[in-house]
Order: structure tokens, then C-alpha cells, then sequence
């Protein structure tokens, strides 16, 4: 995608809306239009890295921005899994789960997009709630603390 493609986008449709209020306003706006032009691409790129955030936040396997002088392409990282490369006996603990055929379409489906196989992404999505402790409870060694305290 070019940058300049879509503030050119921008510009036409001012010009074709200021063309309806006559010539002057039709100069006025083409003006306008070049002063603009530089906040027009600043403000498209903070839209897309607050887009690629976002994902990145959300999904395991992170998008990456790349500039090529006016073009704008986008990537997904696939990182290399610690657990990719490990020999069978670091991974030897199983767990049998029954899943609705719905899930596990979803969970094939998203596995496949990050390139990974399905025991990888579900590994690396445990890990990853696992350290993110979702209950919200401090865990110190094996224990959970619990209960109220006083300040």
C-alpha cells in the first residue's frame, strides 16, 4: 500500500466536495490540501500502529509494520519457539481434552495462520496464561497467597 495513495484519496474527495461550492472554494481547498498533506500521513501511520498494537496485544504470533520508502507493508512475525526446536523429553507430561469440533476447527484455523502446529499454540497459549496469572493472584514459589489484608 502507498502512503501517498491514500492521502491522494483523501485530497480527491475534498476537491470533488469543494468543486460543489464553486471555483474559489475549489482553490482554497487545493491549497489546503497540500498544507495538510504531511499531518494526513501522520495521522494514517499513528492509525496503523495503533491498529498493529491492538492485534499484537491480542493474537500470539505479532504483525510488524514495514516501510519501503512510500510503501507500507505488513508482516506477521513468526517467532522461532523455544519449544519448536526441544527435544520430546522437555515436553513429556499429555493431557487429554475433549473439545466441541467448533474449537478445535478455531484452534487448527489459528495455528495454521501463525505457522505453527497445533500442540505449539496451544503450549505457547497456556505459557502464556499461565505467566499472565489471569486470577490476579500474587503466586509466590508454588503457593497462592489469599485472603484480605489491612493498610
Amino acid at each position: 500500500m502507498l502512503i501517498s495513495d491514500f492521502v491522494e484519496s483523501i485530497r480527491d474527495d475534498f476537491r470533488n466536495l469543494a468543486e460543489l461550492a464553486g471555483p474559489e472554494t475549489a482553490s482554497i481547498v487545493e491549497r489546503l490540501g497540500a498544507a495538510v498533506e504531511p499531518a494526513l500521513q501522520k495521522h494514517f501511520l499513528d492509525a496503523l500502529n495503533e491498529l498493529v498494537q491492538e492485534f499484537n496485544v491480542r493474537d500470539g504470533a505479532p504483525l510488524q509494520v514495514i516501510f519501503e520508502g512510500e510503501e507500507v507493508h505488513l508482516a506477521r512475525l513468526v517467532p522461532v519457539s523455544s519449544d519448536e526446536g526441544a527435544s520430546t523429553s522437555d515436553y513429556s507430561a499429555r493431557i487429554a481434552l475433549r473439545l466441541s469440533e467448533d474449537l478445535k476447527d478455531s484452534i487448527e484455523h489459528l495455528a495454521t495462520d501463525v505457522g505453527s502446529s497445533v500442540n505449539s499454540w496451544i503450549v505457547r497459549s497456556l505459557e502464556r496464561t499461565v505467566r499472565s496469572d489471569p486470577s490476579g493472584s500474587p503466586v509466590v514459589g508454588k503457593r497462592q497467597l489469599r485472603g484480605k489484608g489491612r493498610a
